[in-house]
């Protein structure tokens, strides 16, 4: 599915590339005072070219710099230039956790008085004005907008589960733990166990402003019975990331799985993957007591308040190009505007000046709830009162 053969806006409404990508102004239109900009994100070649236009068009070089692979060292780098004031960065490539601790805490620049939104926000799918809404401002323009599917491999799993107990039926008719083949993996490990919780509190609809309540622990018992009831997760879940769970899925040792949209890329490139387009189903999540709603990510350009180059910055920052790359994700499963319909961003902790410290509760009651080292009940009033002491 190619941006030429159909309605651009259509497209965007529905696709990951929701809104306003990088690149440059009108040609030849040269940038006043700095000729020099120093951004930050993570480790993307198929930018670089893309980049080096910016010196030609508008007279502005890009410097690029890569974030730390582990996400705790990320938080901690990001976390300390806000608070110091660093000015050594103008421009990050920042995902919601970045966009949310820089705008909440007022470390980066309202850019809803600039062209790239003015322009481009009827491109805007929901979900994003959602989020904006949220967090009181327009701090990132969106490069590119995403989920964390449900995807199954319909070799063994012919149909998606439609509900909760669909999801452990189909996943213990599938799991042969003696060949390394489990119904079920979700993300995990490496700091991800906190999307698996967010999902599973906003489909058994539980207070977020609490954690105490009913619906909250029905979600936390949910989880906990994948690895010690219903054994249709492996216990080694809690170091297992999205890489971990992509290349298992490839090799065939996963029924049912979820990662980030872009590791369908991943798994079909997977030396002698056993996954094809043929044989990988993508569906809307299983219904739990309260909803099917999933969760959405995204990756948009965020100008530091403390950058000396702003009007460069902005310069290069924005302009909305054709979209040209096919997205295999697209046209799987039920399609990409079923999947967003209804899908939250990662809040409470993307709308909480709290940004980190929210993180890490989330990702720890996880990790409790994975490996067994708290129940749910135990699990439940630890994070109620974490939960108090980090929001005041």
């Amino acid at each position: 599915m190619f941006a030429s053969q159909i309605n651009r806006r259509n497209f965007l409404k529905s696709s990951a590339f929701a809104g306003a990508a990088l690149t440059f102004g009108a040609p030849h239109v040269r940038a006043e005072g700095a000729s020099e900009i120093n951004m930050i994100g993570w480790n993307a070649p198929a930018l670089m070219d893309i980049f080096a236009r910016a010196e030609k068009e508008v007279g502005v070089k890009i410097n690029y710099d890569v974030l730390p692979a582990a996400w705790s060292d990320v938080m901690a780098k990001i976390t300390l230039w806000g608070q110091t004031g660093y000015d050594g960065i103008d421009i990050l490539f920042a995902d919601d956790l970045i966009g949310g601790l820089w705008g909440m805490n007022g470390w980066a620049e309202d850019l809803s008085g600039t062209d790239a939104w003015t322009k481009n926000s009827g491109d805007i799918v929901e979900n994003i004005t959602v989020l904006n809404n949220a967090v009181g401002g327009v701090y990132r323009i969106f490069f590119t907008m995403g989920l964390e599917p449900f995807f199954y491999n319909k070799s063994l799993v012919p149909n998606a589960p439609a509900t909760w107990d669909d999801l452990v039926s189909i996943g213990k008719a599938n799991t042969k733990a003696a060949d390394g083949v489990w119904g079920w993996r979700p993300l995990g490990g490496q700091g991800h166990a906190f999307n698996t919780v967010l999902l599973a509190l906003n489909q058994a609809g539980a207070d977020l402003k609490t954690l105490d309540d009913p619906a909250t622990l029905k979600a936390l018992q949910f989880m906990y019975d994948w690895v010690q009831t219903d054994k249709i997760t492996p216990p080694s879940v809690i170091s297992e990331d999205n890489p971990a769970v992509e290349a298992l899925a490839a090799a065939g040792k996963a029924a049912m799985w979820w990662t980030y949209d872009g590791g369908l890329a991943n798994i079909l490139k997977a030396d002698q993957t056993k996954v094809t387009l043929e044989n990988i189903g993508m569906s809307r999540w299983p219904k739990g007591p309260a909803s099917d709603i999933g969760l959405v990510h995204g990756w948009g350009w965020l100008l530091s308040k403390f950058s000396q180059k702003k009007d460069a910055a902005k310069q290069v920052l924005f302009k909305d190009p054709d979209i040209v790359a096919k997205l295999p994700q697209l046209t799987i499963g039920t399609g990409w505007e079923d999947q967003i319909r209804g899908a939250k961003f990662r809040e409470p902790i993307v709308s909480s000046p709290q940004v980190t410290q929210l993180w890490n509760m989330f990702d720890k009651m996880g990790s409790y709830i994975l490996s067994g080292e708290k129940d749910p009940a135990g699990t439940q009033a630890w994070a109620a009162e974490e939960y108090k002491a980090i929001r005041g």
